[in-house]
């Protein structure tokens, strides 16, 4: 299913490479949207439908890292309301991920992808969101996590209206995103998705998260709101534009 852990030359590995540590350091920075710039740059080199299971691997070690970094900042109260609610979806919808068309999962993260700048900026002035609504949105995340990367957007606003604020927001994300990922990648080593190749994969990227999350740390503190947002919404814009393309490719729509 997947590429050889070499691809197809040393330079493409070089990419992906850079593209794991830059990506991660936006996600170090921001709290979102690494995942899903990663997964658009992978796609052309090992296929949408191996996206998923390869980034869930890379996301492993990156958000374990950027939790770690950020452990004194997690919201334990926050998590629990996302967190329980959401792992039951995620098994549920990874279970079944193989058998999900290839170009519906790339319209899938397209839409996701695309959807996160609204979300974003509704985001900087949402209202109060109480324990009922995060765990209704938890549901929501969940069943979107088993199939897509990227949905973390989905609960930025609502954990905004919660309270949490900059490195409480970042830190709590990350840990949410960590256990997304336990669950996705116990039921895709369940359903068979992954070989050696692909694991290796995951683990190379992911490795190279960590000082890319070092980096995103400092750049954190230093950069403003406004900047690091309209980066991050460019990205945003281009790497749902590549999902879409390839949706559209696999449908036959263009030669």
């Amino acid at each position: 299913m997947y590429a050889i852990f070499g691809l197809d030359s040393y330079f493409t590995l070089f990419i992906i490479g850079f593209g794991a540590v830059i990506t991660s350091a936006v996600h170090g920075a921001t709290g979102v949207a690494g995942g899903f710039l990663m997964a658009a740059l992978l796609a052309p080199f090992i296929g949408v439908h191996a996206v998923v299971p390869i980034i869930t691997i890379m996301l492993l070690v990156s958000h374990s890292a950027r939790a770690f970094l950020n452990i004194k900042n997690i919201d334990w109260r926050a998590f629990r309301l996302v967190i329980l609610p959401a792992l039951p979806f995620i098994m549920l919808t990874a279970y079944y991920y193989n058998n999900i068309p290839t170009a519906a999962i790339a319209m899938l993260m397209g839409t996701v992808i695309i959807s996160s700048i609204p979300l974003r900026r509704l985001g900087t002035r949402f209202g109060k969101a109480g324990p009922k609504t995060l765990g209704l949105v938890g549901c929501l995340y969940g069943g979107l996590s088993g199939a897509t990367i990227g949905p973390g957007m989905l609960i930025t606003p609502f954990l905004l209206g919660f309270g949490l604020r900059k490195e409480a927001f970042v830190a709590t994300l990350a840990s949410i995103a960590f256990f997304t990922n336990v669950g996705r990648f116990t039921l895709y080593n369940v359903t068979a998705l992954y070989n050696v190749s692909g694991i290796f994969l995951g683990l190379f990227a992911g490795l190279l998260t960590i000082p890319g999350n070092w980096l995103g740390r400092e750049v954190l503190r230093k950069v403003t709101n406004e900047s690091h947002l309209i980066a991050v919404e460019s990205l945003s814009v281009l790497g749902a534009l590549q999902f879409f393309y390839l949706a559209f490719k696999d449908l036959g729509w263009l030669t």
